[in-house]
């Protein structure tokens, strides 16, 4: 019942994250069709119509009117007409390019919780930075709004087999929870450090590390219980269910800090080849 519990508050973090992620999104998609369609307004091309009335006006006596004073100003005047739309249409192509490309980011935001939400259960083998980058991308646009720094340590490690929306739901929340911790510390050098290494006893570790506002010693020992959270709008579910999740996949979810101020790591430890705990 307890792995059934965290599991579905995993996924609710996981969605949570793609539809913060989706939001940030179409609020981009929003800007983009705002400025496409306020450049349509302000377009040049009426003028092009304005010149070609003119011309059917002098229509009758249309080599009098291009040697006149007006129509000798003509040639130049489209010259110039056609520069300024060649840049118009420049704009535009780049901005629908930046709404396309927009599109196709929540496209693959969709897909990817698609994908992972239909596997529970199944074991796969799977490079650790591409889950890792996964993870990092649901959270992409909070991090970004946020003006938090992601630095990237991947050494080499082996490919992992597991259970990819498991990982995929402790990563995202702690990510999730770094973000807060450099928010809530004022600091204007917001920094997350995501690390990959080789762990001992065919693990590999994935150490999610924050310069936030870190952890004092009486909270250490009970930052996985069940329910405890320091944040106002926390329910105290997110590290627990992390913790629940990782010892029944064989591994273990462990926390360093060294004290309020000072930042906090959090390290998911978990084995090479996939063994479901017996115990848990």
């Amino acid at each position: 019942e307890l792995i059934e519990t965290s599991r579905q508050a995993g996924m609710a973090e996981v969605a949570t994250g793609v539809l913060h992620n989706v939001g940030n999104v179409l609020n981009s998609v929003n800007i983009s069709a705002t400025v496409i369609a306020e450049n349509l307004q302000k377009s040049k091309a009426a003028n092009l119509l304005k010149v070609v009335q003119l011309l059917e006006e002098n229509a009758a006596d249309i080599g009098e009117f291009m040697t006149g004073s007006r129509g000798k100003q003509v040639p130049l005047y489209l010259s110039q007409l056609a520069g300024q739309l060649a840049i118009e249409q420049q704009k535009g192509i780049a901005e629908l390019d930046l709404l396309r490309k927009n599109i196709d980011h929540i496209k693959d935001i969709v897909a990817m919780q698609q994908n992972y939400a239909k596997v529970s259960g199944v074991t796969e083998t799977v490079r650790v930075e591409e889950l890792v980058e996964d993870a990092l991308q649901m959270n992409e646009g909070s991090l970004k709004r946020h003006e938090v720094e992601v630095v990237r340590e991947y050494s080499p490690v082996p490919r992992v087999t597991l259970e990819k929306h498991k990982v995929l739901q402790i990563l995202v929340n702690l990510i999730r929870n770094a973000k807060y911790a450099c928010d809530d510390s004022g600091r204007v050098d917001k920094r997350l450090t995501v690390r990959i290494t080789t762990a001992e006893q065919d693990s590999i570790s994935i150490d999610v590390a924050d310069n936030g506002v870190g952890i004092p010693p009486e909270n250490m020992t009970r930052i996985f219980n069940h329910g405890f959270t320091t944040r106002k709008t926390g329910h105290g579910f997110g590290l627990h269910s992390g913790a629940l999740v990782a010892k029944e996949m064989g591994g273990v979810l462990k926390v360093h800090s060294d004290g309020t101020g000072q930042g906090a790591t959090f390290t998911l430890v978990l084995p090479i080849r996939f063994q479901k705990a017996r115990h848990v």
